[in-house]
């Protein structure tokens, strides 16, 4: 006799449902690895954002105390200098 075997035709006693959870399976890795990846690169760029916004704010009330009278001109270059 010439059968397929102990597992069937799909080589395994899961038949379908084994192909169909290890489908399930490998999307689910995947769709993990994309997940982690984007947020390793959110990770990397976001202190470089902040920073950046920082010195924005820090230019800018640099610039309204200066426009206040409160700092003179050479203070005003001296920590624009030391900002940049």
């Amino acid at each position: 006799m010439m059968g397929y075997g102990f597992g069937g035709p799909f080589g395994g006693g899961m038949g379908w449902l084994g192909a169909g959870f290890g489908l399930i399976t490998h999307l689910a890795f995947t769709i993990l690895i994309i997940m982690a990846a984007i947020w390793l690169f959110k990770a990397a760029f976001r202190g470089n954002y902040h920073n950046f916004n920082q010195q924005n704010d820090a230019m800018e009330i640099l610039k309204q105390r200066y426009a206040k009278g409160e700092i003179n001109s050479e203070e005003f270059q001296r920590m624009k200098k030391e900002l940049e």
